[in-house]
């Protein structure tokens, strides 16, 4: 069972959770930039000032096979007794797959690819996030890129013994990054309530979730207060508690290639084609009589304040632009964009936890929308 503690402040629970566990060596795992900027820097050089510990932070902001692996190699040299992430998304989730990965490559791959159960983890983990949108402190799965793919590596294995979510840590965040942490967050809500894993359980964290983003968002973007910044952290956890049971679906299976191919953060790369998806769900709901899905997006346009599906798609629009994140794909890259490669590198196991079945040509269709 994990751990968490919520709240301004509870960055010193840190304290109490080292001394609990007393440990003879820390791995701590950072970025390089975001430790010094939200804080964190100053409360660790005091915590761990008198243990040994290592600080990593050498590794590509989306988790690369390459640094995966010789993280790997780090911690298992050096045997902690603690692993301690402080960051975003990809600290976190780099935190996560190294204290399982074995460091033989072709092991390593075979984790990553999924054809290979997790078996060991190396220690107990801390996940302290500095950003508000991954909810990887709350998900039992990993982002990994291998070969340009993204795979998600799923264990129990790599869900955070310990949580500390002080929202006082995001507030050096820049407009941009609040920006696309958020309406990453307010993604994985909305996909995690019409995904097809989704259960009432999921479906209740999803909702006040996009509640609390959907009222705090803007505010938290270009005039942010502690309110604001606190109800974004609550948000972005409680939506990363409902995709550790439902998933996320089509919008996230086509960001990944957004991302590798044209440099697009991830959360501005979901948050590209999630409108369009109001439009189509509902669409396909009623033409097959689904009554399950059509409750679901009934649910969805009361939650988003809307009484239609293209006034859904308009409202989620307007809160991109409102926040500042370009909707049309073409003004975000200066490369040609070629929807057929997109749908070449479409996430599978993503896009077969959608509500509905989509063909090639409905993926195709949906990214030419956004151009």
């Amino acid at each position: 069972m994990q751990n968490e503690f919520i709240g301004a402040g509870t960055i010193e629970e840190a304290g109490r959770i080292v001394e609990s566990i007393s440990p003879q060596k820390v791995f701590l795992v950072s970025g390089k930039r975001s430790f010094e900027l939200s804080g964190a820097a100053g409360v660790f050089k005091k915590l761990l000032g008198g243990l040994d510990y290592y600080r990593h932070s050498e590794f590509s902001e989306n988790p690369k096979f390459d640094d995966l692996v010789r993280g790997a190699e780090l911690i298992k040299k050096y045997q902690p007794d603690l692993i301690i992430a402080v960051g975003g998304g990809s600290v976190i989730d780099t935190a996560k797959i190294i204290s399982v990965l074995p460091t033989d490559r072709h092991d390593a791959e075979q984790i990553i690819r999924g054809e290979t159960s997790v078996s060991h983890k190396i220690a107990p983990l801390l996940a302290i996030p500095t950003t508000s949108g991954s909810g990887s402190e709350a998900t039992h799965f990993a982002v990994a890129y291998l070969d340009s793919e993204k795979y998600s590596v799923a264990s129990d294995r790599l869900f955070p013994d310990y949580v500390i979510l002080d929202p006082e840590l995001t507030y050096s965040m820049s407009a941009y990054q609040t920006a696309v942490s958020g309406i990453d967050a307010l993604c994985q809500g909305i996909e995690s309530y019409w995904a097809k894993r989704a259960n009432d359980e999921s479906r209740a964290y999803a909702s006040e979730a996009i509640q609390l983003i959907l009222r705090s968002l803007v505010k938290a973007v270009n005039d942010p207060n502690p309110a604001v910044r606190s109800n974004i952290t609550k948000g972005a956890n409680l939506a990363g508690k409902a995709i550790n049971i439902a998933k996320t679906t089509a919008p996230h299976a086509i960001s990944y290639a957004f991302t590798t191919f044209y440099g697009i953060p991830h959360g501005h790369a979901v948050a590209l084609t999630l409108g369009e998806f109001f439009l189509i769900n509902t669409k396909r709901a009623f033409d097959k009589t689904d009554n399950g899905l059509m409750q679901a997006m009934k649910d969805l346009f009361e939650l988003m304040q809307c009484n239609s599906a293209e006034a859904c798609r308009d409202t989620f629009q307007k809160v991109m632009e409102n926040i500042g994140l370009e909707t049309k794909l073409n003004k975000l890259t200066s490369n040609t964009v070629n929807p057929s490669i997109i749908v070449k590198h479409i996430n599978e196991e993503r896009l077969g936890n959608h509500p509905i079945s989509l063909s090639k040509k409905d993926i195709h269709r949906i990214i030419t929308a956004i151009l």
